[in-house]
C-alpha cells in the first residue's frame, strides 16, 4: 500500500476512537477494498473488521453483516480471527436475518472452529447457542448451555464472562426461578470488573429485570437508567432500547403517574430517547409488545383498575369497572388495543415461523385474554 493509504488508516482509527463511527466505517470500507485489490490480504482483513465494528456502533448492522459475508472466503491471519468473524456473522444473522437451517449449520461450524482455538473459546459457542435456544423458546436447554459456558470459560473468554452470568439470570427469570436468578447477579457482582462498560450494563440490566419481576418500579427505573447511560457510552443500540423498555414499564407500574395514555405520565418522554437504526427481530417484537402493553395499561386506568405488570405478570390484574372516563373513550381505547394486538401478533407469527416455535404468539394471546377479561366486566 502507498504511504498515503497508511495515513488514511490512521484517520479511520482516529475517527473510530473519537466516536465518529459512520465516518470511520466508510473510510475503513474504502481502504479495505483497496488493500484487497492490491494484494495486501492481511491489511484488508483488519480493515474489514474495523469497518464492521464501526458500522455496528453507527447503528448499521446490515452493512456490517454484508462486509462479514464478503470476507468469508478471505484468508485470515490467525485462526482466532476466523472464529471471531464467524461468531459475529452467526450473531448478526440470528438478530437480523434468521433462517433456522443456516443458523444450525453455522453453529456447528463454530463448534468445529472452537475445538482448535484458544483455551475457553468453546464457552463462546455455548453462549451463542444459548441465545439461539432462547429465540426458540427452549429455556431449559438454554440454561444448560449457559451453565456449560460458565464452566468452560477460560483465558480467552474471562473478560466477558459477565454476559454469560447475565444470561443465566434472565433465563432463570423466564423459568420463574427468582432465587436462582438472583444467585447469578451475585456472581456478576463478585467476579466482574467495575471499569468494564459491558459488565456495568449487564449488572444494571439484571438488577432492573429482578426489580421488574418483583414490581419494585422505582428500582426498575433507577437500574434501567444506569444501563441506558452506560450503553450510550459505547453506542449499543440494543442495550439502550432494552433499558428504555424497562423504564417505560416502570412508569406503567407507578399509579401516581396517572393515565398511561396521557403525555404527562412520562411514557412518551422515555420513548423519545430511542436511537435510530435497524432494529433486530428480537427487539422489534419486544418493542411491539411494549406498545401493546401501554395500550392495555391505558384501558386498565380508564376502567379504574390498579396497574399490572404484563411482562413477568407475577401479580395478576384485578378487574374493576369504576370508569374514570366516558364509556365512549373506554371503547376507543379497547379498539386501539385490539389494533395493537393484531400488529404484534403478525410480528410474533413471522418470528415464531422463522425460529420454529410459538411462544411469541402465546405471549400475545395472554394479553388478548387479559383484555377480554376487562371487556367482559363492562357488559
Amino acid at each position: 500500500m502507498e504511504p498515503k493509504a497508511y495515513i488514511l488508516v490512521d484517520h479511520a482509527n482516529d475517527a473510530y476512537r473519537q466516536g465518529r463511527f459512520a465516518e470511520a466505517g466508510v473510510l475503513a470500507g474504502q481502504l479495505c477494498n483497496d488493500a484487497k485489490q492490491s494484494g495486501h490480504d492481511g491489511m484488508a482483513f483488519q480493515l474489514g473488521l474495523l469497518e464492521v465494528q464501526s458500522l455496528l456502533r453507527a447503528g448499521k448492522p446490515l452493512g456490517a453483516l454484508n462486509r462479514l459475508l464478503t470476507m468469508e472466503s478471505w484468508e485470515a491471519p490467525y485462526h482466532e480471527s476466523i472464529f471471531d468473524m464467524r461468531k459475529q456473522t452467526f450473531d448478526l444473522l440470528r438478530l437480523y436475518n434468521p433462517v433456522m437451517t443456516q443458523l444450525e449449520s453455522r453453529l456447528g461450524e463454530l463448534e468445529s472452529l472452537a475445538s482448535s482455538a484458544l483455551d475457553g473459546v468453546v464457552a463462546d459457542v455455548r453462549f451463542y447457542e444459548s441465545m439461539f435456544l432462547e429465540d426458540q423458546g427452549k429455556n431449559e436447554k438454554a440454561l444448560n448451555a449457559i451453565e456449560l459456558a460458565w464452566s468452560e470459560r477460560g483465558t480467552a473468554t474471562m473478560n466477558h464472562a459477565h454476559s454469560t452470568a447475565a444470561s443465566g439470570c434472565l433465563v432463570n427469570l423466564r423459568l420463574n426461578r427468582r432465587p436462582q436468578a438472583e444467585e447469578w447477579v451475585k456472581i456478576i457482582e463478585r467476579d466482574g470488573e467495575i471499569e468494564c462498560l459491558g459488565y456495568r450494563a449487564d449488572l444494571a440490566d439484571c438488577q432492573a429485570e429482578l426489580a421488574l419481576f418483583d414490581g419494585r418500579y422505582e428500582d426498575v427505573f433507577h437500574y434501567a437508567q444506569q444501563q441506558r447511560r452506560v450503553a450510550m457510552e459505547y453506542t449499543d443500540m440494543i442495550r439502550v432500547h432494552e433499558a428504555i423498555e424497562k423504564q417505560v414499564r416502570a412508569r406503567l407500574l407507578d399509579e401516581t403517574n396517572g393515565d398511561p395514555g396521557d403525555r404527562t405520565s412520562g411514557v412518551v418522554d422515555v420513548l423519545k430517547q430511542a436511537l435510530p437504526g435497524k432494529r433486530s427481530v428480537q427487539l422489534q417484537f419486544r418493542l411491539s409488545l411494549l406498545m401493546l402493553d401501554i395500550r392495555l395499561s391505558a384501558v386498565r386506568w380508564a376502567v379504574g383498575m390498579q396497574p399490572a405488570e404484563d411482562l413477568w405478570y407475577q401479580l395478576p390484574q384485578v378487574v374493576a369497572s369504576e370508569l374514570r372516563v366516558a364509556k365512549d373513550e373506554v371503547i376507543r381505547r379497547i379498539e386501539k388495543t385490539k389494533v395493537a394486538l393484531q400488529r404484534t401478533d403478525k410480528i410474533a407469527r413471522q418470528q415464531d415461523q422463522a425460529f420454529g416455535c410459538d411462544w411469541r404468539q402465546e405471549k400475545v394471546n395472554q394479553r388478548r385474554e387479559r383484555l377480554q377479561e376487562i371487556v367482559s366486566h363492562l357488559d
